[in-house]
């Protein structure tokens, strides 16, 4: 993109400078170059506090172009589902305990997935295509990922390869499968997350087909220049057709991931106990109850709506993860009551990498360790292992 010199007069007016940021030196990172999907950073955005994470989505309009923008805070249909995904956190009230002796200090917010332990119940979820945002993309957000000591969540849709992407992430690490119609293909992406240190596989089985919201749709689908899916690019070691994806999945399908991989499967996307049921039974290490952030059908039932009858299938014989809608830690508290074990956070954590790299990244991620820390002082529960649906107040339930 060229910039004139009207453009650099208006940047310097707003305070903000142009997207040719250097990441740190300790990111071992090539200088990126100017994209005309980011139009600024706000130079203040590493040493900036969040205040919160609706006000980071604002902030990150203002660098994103309208493209990028849509792109990551769009969704499918009239994007009913993407909205209720937010407004049903209101039907659960949260009910203090009082005189439950607590200080800050006595806190616990650490959990187990899988093996890993982390420090607060917050992780990645797996989000495409993060060079709209920034030019070196999921390399840099595996590096925010890692410095806020959580999991990330690699999506089978990145622009960077999954090696490259593996190699920027000094901590735990899962790969997103979108499963290709093509078996060698989808054979050839487990063994590459496999032999580049990738320690579980999820399975996608939600989103069948690249979604895309009609305001995406309306701007003519401006994907940054020279995109590509990464995985599937020949320069990198990848073949087949990342849109041929396969459509009939099965129960024998989380069976061939296991058995390919060696590694645990999270199955994502799920939305009835039944099909938890299933997947459990066909090997599956975790649930991931997701309806993928309202992008791909539009009018299912918000997440955190059928997150309780999930759970109540579940029975703690697999970890659960929850996203979609997660902005404020008194979501991950409501989450966590209703039988997650954890949450994942996809735009959010865009919208940090687009104002401040990956310090903006880490800073996301700590901001909601924070308020969750500050809703279990208030809420008087000491450890995220008490919680139970006993600290909320169902209205819907009590409506009836």
């Amino acid at each position: 993109m060229n910039y004139t010199r009207r453009n650099l007069i208006q940047f310097a007016g707003a305070g903000l400078t142009l997207a040719v940021v250097k990441p740190s030196a300790e990111a071992g990172m090539k200088p990126p170059v100017a994209t005309g999907n980011i139009k600024a950073v706000n130079k203040d955005a590493d040493d900036s506090k969040i205040i919160s994470l609706d006000r980071l989505e604002q902030q990150a309009k203002e660098v994103m172009s309208p493209g990028a923008y849509a792109f990551i805070s769009g969704a499918s249909g009239a994007e009913w589902t993407l909205h209720e995904n937010r407004r049903a956190f209101n039907d659960y009230p949260i009910l203090t305990h009082r005189l439950a002796d607590i200080l800050e200090e006595d806190i616990d917010l650490s959990t187990e997935l899988l093996g890993h332990q982390i420090p607060y119940p917050v992780i990645c979820a797996p989000a495409g295509v993060h060079t709209f945002v920034h030019p070196e993309g999921e390399l840099v957000s595996a590096k925010g990922v890692s410095d806020a000591g959580t999991i990330f969540q690699c999506s089978g849709a990145s622009a960077k390869p999954l090696e490259a992407i593996a190699e920027a992430s000094t901590g735990p690490k899962w790969f997103q499968l979108y499963f290709n119609a093509d078996l060698g293909v989808t054979k050839d992406l487990l063994l590459r997350a496999k032999h580049s240190g990738y320690n579980a596989i999820i399975l996608t089985t939600d989103a069948l087909g690249p979604g895309s919201s009609e305001g995406f749709s309306s701007l003519g689908r401006p994907f940054p220049s020279g995109f590509t899916f990464g995985n599937h690019d020949p320069r990198f070691g990848g073949r087949g057709d990342f849109r041929n994806q396969k459509a009939n999945l099965t129960p024998k399908d989380i069976e061939f991931v296991a058995s390919v991989s060696g590694l645990p499967v999270i199955v994502k996307g799920i939305m009835r106990g039944k099909d938890a049921d299933n997947a459990i039974s066909a090997g599956a290490a975790a649930i991931q109850v997701s309806n993928h952030g309202g992008r791909q059908l539009d009018g299912l039932p918000a997440a955190i709506s059928v997150l309780p009858e999930v759970a109540n299938h579940v029975k703690k014989r697999v970890p659960i993860i929850f996203d979609s809608g997660i902005r404020r830690g008194i979501d991950v508290f409501r989450a966590l009551c209703l039988g997650a074990d954890a949450v994942a956070i996809g735009r959010p954590m865009l919208y940090g990498l687009s104002v401040g790299g990956a310090k903006g990244v880490q800073n996301v991620f700590e901001h909601l360790r924070d308020e969750l820390r500050i809703a279990m002082l208030l809420a008087g529960c000491a450890s995220t292992k008490n919680l139970s649906s006993d600290f909320l107040m169902n209205t819907m339930k009590n409506n009836t």
